[in-house]
This record gives C-alpha cells, sequence and structure tokens, in this order.
C-alpha cells in the first residue's frame, strides 16, 4: 500500500488509567528510519542522534501496543495523534485502531469558554501549570493530564465508565482524520467495517447501536464531506467505534 503522508513518529509517550487514578506512564523516544527534516528538530529539539538507538515504531508496538486495546484514548487533537499511529500501523500492513476516544480540544473550549486560545501551552500558562519543554511528548502528557483535571474540577479517573461515554461522542466522522484511515483500509482489503453509533430514543434516551458496512467507501479527500451524505448517510452518525473485521 503507499500512503502520501511521510510525516513520522519520533517520539510516543502515553498514560495508563484505571478507576484508582495513573497505573503507568510509557515514554519513548522512536526511530522513523529516515532522517528527521531540520525543521522539525527545531519544533520539537530531537534529531538524528537522539533516536539513533531508540525503537522503531514496530518495535515500540510489539511491546507497548496491547495497551490501546479495548481503551478510550485521551488525546489534545485527537485526530492528529491517532492519525500518526494509524499511518504508521498501515504501513506496517497492519489495521488501523478505531478506539473510541475524547478529543479534549472542544471538550476544553466548553469548559473554558473564555479563553482566547485553546492551544495546550496558550491554556496551560493561563492555569499555572508548568509546561517548560513544548512539544515533548511526556511533558505533553503531563499537561494535558492537568489542565484537563483543573478544568473539569475532578480527577482525569472521573472520566472512566459513563462521563467517558458521554465525552467520547465524535460527533460525525467528518472531523475526525483516524476513523477515515479505518475506511480506506477496509476498502483496499475489501473487509467489512463495523461502527457502534449512537441514536436517540425517545423512551430510553441515548441507545448504542452496532452496524455493520459491507463496502466502506472513501469517496472524498475526507470523510464525511457534504458530497458523501447521500450515499453515506452513516459517515454523519455519532460514532463512537470502529471494528475491523
Amino acid at each position: 500500500m503507499l500512503f502520501h503522508n511521510d510525516a513520522r513518529i519520533v517520539e510516543i509517550s502515553f498514560s495508563l488509567w484505571e478507576g484508582k487514578g495513573k497505573k503507568n506512564q510509557i515514554t519513548s523516544l522512536i526511530n522513523p528510519e529516515t532522517q528527521i527534516p531540520p525543521m522539525y528538530t527545531r519544533i520539537n529539539g530531537i534529531d538524528d542522534k537522539m533516536v539513533k538507538n531508540a525503537p522503531t515504531f514496530s518495535e515500540f508496538w510489539k511491546e507497548h501496543g496491547e495497551h490501546f486495546q479495548n481503551k478510550v484514548v485521551i488525546a489534545h487533537n485527537l485526530s492528529f495523534d491517532l492519525g500518526m499511529i494509524n499511518r504508521e500501523l498501515m504501513r506496517q500492513e497492519s489495521p488501523p485502531l478505531g478506539n473510541p476516544g475524547i478529543d479534549t480540544v472542544p471538550v476544553l473550549k466548553s469548559l473554558l469558554p473564555r479563553e482566547k486560545s485553546h492551544k495546550l501551552s496558550n491554556l496551560a500558562s493561563a492555569l499555572g501549570v508548568s509546561h517548560e519543554t513544548k512539544h515533548r511528548a511526556k511533558d505533553d502528557v503531563l499537561a494535558l493530564e492537568e489542565v484537563l483535571s483543573i478544568a473539569m474540577a475532578r480527577p482525569i479517573e472521573s472520566l472512566l465508565g459513563e462521563l467517558a461515554v458521554t465525552f467520547s461522542l465524535w460527533g460525525g466522522a467528518s472531523s475526525h482524520r483516524y476513523f477515515r484511515d479505518s475506511v480506506m483500509w477496509c476498502q483496499r482489503t475489501e473487509s467489512p467495517l463495523d461502527i457502534v453509533i449512537t441514536e436517540k430514543n425517545e423512551d430510553e434516551g441515548l441507545a448504542l447501536i452496532r452496524k455493520r458496512i459491507e463496502r466502506p467507501v472513501c469517496s472524498s479527500k475526507r470523510v464525511g464531506e457534504f458530497e458523501d451524505l447521500p450515499k453515506l448517510p452513516w459517515l454523519w452518525k455519532d460514532i463512537q467505534k470502529v471494528v475491523i473485521k
């Protein structure tokens, strides 16, 4: 398979949370197996020497990829972060992730409407959260955890359970690049796609419904474009999870 996006991951960090709080923090530089352009080194400070002996994405994923299974993923600009992971997975001919996820950008816009900018660094500064090493994976994760906790006025682990379900409504697939990755994969491998969508029921409120798409189609540059609506009305549902068969 050919992919036009040549951007590669050079560092990964994620936290594992459970009901009692943070369980673990995993951080690693990643060898992209290609030269890092100077413009990116100027942004994150990571150069070729730093990643020379680091694991490749494939090596990292073999050891840690299981942590993503059956998990709700929380990220600031979720579609970008999981989109990058999915590009790497598809490069090694593995199916992309379809996890339910919470994008903290719209969440924090709702919780902090008076802030002029909802970039992570600006929110951290406004809330007095330390975020000195910007664009480094671990520091970004730690800053987001603190910003989100302050904005919600409750600990991060409170996002587990019913609240996570509420926040993880995608609000339509058009804004989530990594969902497009799933459609592209199924289209190229001729695989069916199962989606879990939410539908409103007058008597019971929100209900979760699983629907199979036998021949998913990506007919535009971004899944969910208005031109796709007549042919692909399911794209405009509140999609909670994607399962590739």
